[in-house]
């Protein structure tokens, strides 16, 4: 499935809806992000809404909600590199770069190669962030976020 990875869900003002658990203002997230990662036991109920938010609160359970419809952590089928402390996973969940991998390419080679592989991936129309990421967007964010922290003095 090809992808446009750079591209942005538009936001617009009358959609600010805050996250119903902890207050935190939402982004929209598209619709097939959400199906993709709701585990084939979440109630039907669930996934029947016509637009979902993103909760990036790291300490909130809600991933996704809309209105009072809400999915939690345990209701997806991948960890969420974004809610989760002393996280090793993916933060690059087309090419599954983790964390761990991040680190240990930087304690062998001085620096992480991660950011310019999936750069390429990219432009080669291989990712599917949408279907993949669990915040439905790129993830070079996370991926910088991930290696300036790898890179950090202890």
């Amino acid at each position: 499935m090809s992808s446009d990875c750079y591209s942005v869900v538009e936001t617009r003002q009358k959609d600010t809806v805050l996250c119903p658990r902890c207050g935190e203002k939402g982004k929209p997230v598209p619709l097939a992000t959400v199906g993709a990662m709701a585990k084939t036991e979440v109630e039907a109920a669930k996934l029947s809404a016509a637009e979902y938010k993103l909760c990036r609160n790291r300490d909130c359970p809600v991933v996704y909600y809309a209105g009072e419809v809400q999915l939690e952590k345990s209701d997806l089928r991948v960890p969420v590199n974004f809610k989760e402390r002393n996280y090793e996973g993916p933060v690059c969940y087309c090419f599954n770069h983790t964390v761990a991998s991040i680190r240990a390419e930087i304690q062998t080679k001085g620096h992480s190669t991660a950011q310019g592989i999936i750069t390429q991936e990219v432009k080669a129309g291989r990712c599917a962030c949408e279907v993949k990421n669990p915040a439905g967007t790129c993830c070079l964010g996370d991926v910088t976020r991930a290696i300036q922290a790898a890179m950090a003095p202890l």
